[in-house]
């Protein structure tokens, strides 16, 4: 399956979109040997450089020891020390477990998908990740240069966990806090946390109804791309 799955479910989706398994499992082992530089170089942003694939029989292994290495490094720390990372977020260790916990579920839901195979995301870990969507990769793209065609007030629903964020757009900037129920606003998308969760990472689009593909294709072109 390494040799030959390709990730064809998600043709399309960005810079990956042609890569098979093994490039997707080899990129998984880069990000965590990043991090691991980065824990160890404090605020100092570490060069990403791709180690040289490793063959078939050994990608994954490879791949697990560097996610060990990183995983022991930040058990290890103190998580308010020092520690570089790409958000308007304070550049503390504490931010990385989080990001490291949806880099595995999304890019392991990839890799199912691209198997034809089904893999669940537990609720609260979604309702996790689309929180980290809407106030912490949004932030950043505005930050860096992104703009928001489309503008206002939408509130983000979660109709499973009952999370409800509300996310007030302008061309240039964009604020997010949890919003009340029965508060105004311009549009709603709601779904379950999973069904979000996989809206704005960009995946599950085929049965996506078209005004949360619509909305949810808008907010994902605002954010960095993973």
């Amino acid at each position: 399956a390494l040799k030959s799955a390709h990730l064809s479910r998600i043709a399309g989706q960005g810079w990956f979109a042609e890569w098979r398994i093994r490039d997707l499992v080899h990129h998984l082992g880069n990000v965590a040997s990043f991090i691991s530089a980065g824990v160890e170089q404090g605020t100092r942003e570490p060069e990403f450089t791709d180690a040289e694939m490793p063959r078939d029989d050994r990608v994954v292994p490879w791949a697990a020891g560097e996610w060990d290495r990183v995983l022991d490094r930040l058990a290890a720390v103190d998580p308010l020390a020092a520690a570089w990372n790409w958000s308007t977020q304070p550049h503390t260790v504490s931010f990385w477990p989080r990001c490291l916990t949806h880099k595995a579920f999304v890019h392991g839901w990839d890799i199912a998908d691209a198997r034809g195979e089904s893999m669940a995301i537990p609720a609260d870990v979604a309702a996790d990740g689309v929180d980290e969507i809407l106030a912490v990769h949004l932030a950043a793209g505005a930050r860096d240069g992104r703009r928001f065609a489309r503008t206002g007030r939408i509130e983000v629903h979660s109709t499973d966990t009952r999370d409800r964020w509300l996310g007030e757009l302008t061309a240039t900037t964009v604020r997010t806090r949890a919003a009340a129920p029965g508060e105004p606003r311009d549009t709603r998308i709601a779904a379950t946390a999973a069904e979000l969760y996989l809206d704005l990472w960009g995946r599950a689009r085929a049965n996506l109804d078209p005004g949360r593909r619509r909305w949810a294709d808008h907010i994902v072109a605002g954010a960095p791309e993973d």
